[in-house]
């Protein structure tokens, strides 16, 4: 699928670097920054229009910054880290928000949120520390459905004459995204155990 590559240049592309300072991380630190303005209009103001604008944006950027990355060879450690772990934060601020302001059900968020929780709380008790797995494919998918989904729960609780088919994709994005979810989240999971076993293997060859 090309649709998660776009802005790739083709083999040379893939180097990764250890700068800090680049235009996509800039990027990337921008999302962050828009969480607690998303918060703050929701909680203060109640202003649900301009937060809803705030979320999209903060979502949209997730492919900016990779598109920037590849096409323009920005593609980063520090990137490759704060990225998804920023998609994480983004989801779990948006879900916790909205089921305090009473626009999302509370099930629905605890099920991806508690994911994250229970995937990170197993590989750290188990493999000691945070294994250097890529996000795959289907967690990229996962990502996208959940990232339309949620918002449009807040879209659906807005006055307006379009809240019926958002509640329909709401329901349809979020559903869809927890289903693949947990299906990336066995992947990681399998992954990390492959990883684990594979290092004491190797560190016992070159002892001998």
């Amino acid at each position: 699928m090309r649709l998660f590559d776009i802005g790739a240049r083709g083999e040379g592309s893939s180097v990764v670097h250890d700068r800090i300072l680049t235009a996509a991380n800039a990027i990337t630190g921008m999302r962050l920054l828009g969480l607690p303005v998303f918060v703050w209009l929701m909680l203060g103001p109640q202003a649900y229009g301009s937060a809803f604008a705030v979320l999209v944006a903060v979502a949209a950027t997730d492919w900016i910054d990779g598109y920037v990355a590849r096409r323009f060879d920005q593609v980063t450690r520090l990137g490759q880290l704060l990225d998804p772990l920023i998609d994480r934060v983004l989801l779990a601020t948006a879900a916790i928000t909205l089921v305090v302001v009473g626009f999302l059900p509370l099930a629905l968020a605890a099920l991806f949120v508690g994911r994250d929780a229970v995937l990170l709380l197993v590989v750290l008790l188990r493999y000691r520390g945070i294994p250097p797995i890529p996000v795959s494919r289907i967690g990229k998918t996962a990502t996208f459905f959940l990232l339309v989904g949620v918002p449009s729960f807040l879209l659906a609780s807005m006055d307006w004459g379009g809240r019926d088919i958002a509640l329909a994709v709401a329901w349809l994005f979020t559903v869809a995204g927890i289903v693949t979810y947990y299906i990336a989240g066995w992947g990681y999971y399998r992954a990390a155990r492959t990883l684990a076993f594979a290092i004491p293997r190797t560190s016992g060859t070159s002892d001998d």
